[in-house]
């Protein structure tokens, strides 16, 4: 406990909060928080999750935690974590969640890669529960495979939870009651593998900035890796503005053959200019649900390029048509290119989470 009464974070353990929950142990910790299993008055378990002792003075950060509260309580959908409770203890804001046992889609790909089917399902499970929070006006803005959850169900089925609202935006900011003041045009927020063009160069995100990123989190489905593989922020940056992202197919060593519809659906997500993806994910899962099954061949011998080797060479230019003034926007692009460098040499503000 700290001198002013606050409770720290690993006080919790065994504490009751509000009267209702008791706190067990630690799940996880990450830069902003912590997350408790819980058991309630009736026996059940749930989730518990604070922010950290030492953020709590932040006005900015404890409004972020607020927003993803007010958020999760709007989005009651199979494919988003489930968020029943929120209160203040002490001055330490807390969430009530489901308590969810499996991994992180980022850890179930590098431990054991999901096949192109099963890949296929949770992408739709993705975008299923990332449509539903468009449709609310809801933004998510740091969507990664590291913030998707992969449960089971009562038979044992796969699901897929979106997590971690942390950096959401409100479509209609006065509706939902939030600050504007919260994100600055000009800032760069996210995680850099999963940024839209157009966020790292720190202009405004709209749904189709969540589209790119659902592309990015496609692409590592089926590949094990992200389309850029850039060893600084800034040459990630780069390669989101400047480099045509390669083709699943690229990825592989022998004969493997994916879909071409599968491989237009990726290279339309993953577009540099906004008004050529999808513009929203409800556009992007029905695209994805016409693809064919199954969506690959899979010869015997079929291997995966290794993260760790050489960079993959860009493939062929994005299928969509360029419109008539594509040779400004990419002048458009060049200049942003310019200006995150600049940026990223005086000031740029990344959220690494």
């Amino acid at each position: 406990m700290e001198a002013s009464g606050r409770p720290t974070v690993m006080s919790l353990i065994g504490a009751v909060i509000d009267g209702q929950y008791r706190i067990l142990d630690l799940v996880g910790e990450g830069g902003m928080g912590a997350v408790f299993r819980a058991q309630q008055q009736d026996g059940s378990y749930c989730a518990i999750k604070v922010l950290h002792d030492e953020l709590t003075d932040d006005p900015a950060l404890k409004e972020r935690f607020e927003r993803e509260a007010r958020a999760l309580f709007g989005l009651q959908h199979p494919n988003i974590l489930g968020v029943f409770d929120y209160g203040v203890v002490n001055g330490m804001p807390y969430l009530a969640m489901e308590l969810l046992e499996g991994q992180s889609l980022s850890d179930l790909i590098e431990d054991s890669p999901p096949d192109p089917e099963l890949a296929l399902d949770l992408a739709l499970q993705v975008l299923e529960g990332l449509a539903f929070a468009h449709r609310s006006g809801v933004l998510h803005r740091d969507l990664k495979t590291e913030n998707v959850f992969v449960a089971r169900d009562a038979a044992g089925r796969p699901v897929a939870k979106l997590l971690d609202f942390g950096l959401v935006k409100f479509v209609d900011d006065e509706r939902w009651g939030s600050s504007k003041k919260l994100t600055v045009q000009g800032s760069v927020f996210g995680t850099p593998a999963y940024m839209a063009p157009e966020q790292c160069a720190g202009a405004p995100v709209d749904t189709r900035g969540d589209v790119y990123s659902a592309g990015v989190i496609l692409f590592e489905l089926f590949t094990g890796i992200w389309p850029f593989m850039e060893e600084s922020r800034i040459a990630m940056f780069q390669a989101h503005l400047t480099k045509p992202p390669p083709r699943i197919g690229d990825v592989y060593e022998g004969e493997l053959v994916f879909r071409n519809q599968l491989e237009e659906v990726v290279q339309k997500a993953l577009a540099k200019m906004a008004d050529q993806r999808f513009q929203n994910a409800d556009e992007m899962l029905a695209a994805l649900k016409a693809v064919p099954r199954p969506v690959a061949q899979l010869p015997s011998g079929a291997q995966r390029i290794s993260a760790s080797g050489p960079q993959l060479a860009p493939a062929a230019a994005p299928m969509e048509v360029a419109p008539k003034n594509r040779q400004s926007q990419l002048v458009l692009m060049a200049v942003a290119v310019a200006i995150v460098v600049i940026a990223a040499a005086v000031a740029v503000f990344v959220v690494m989470m």
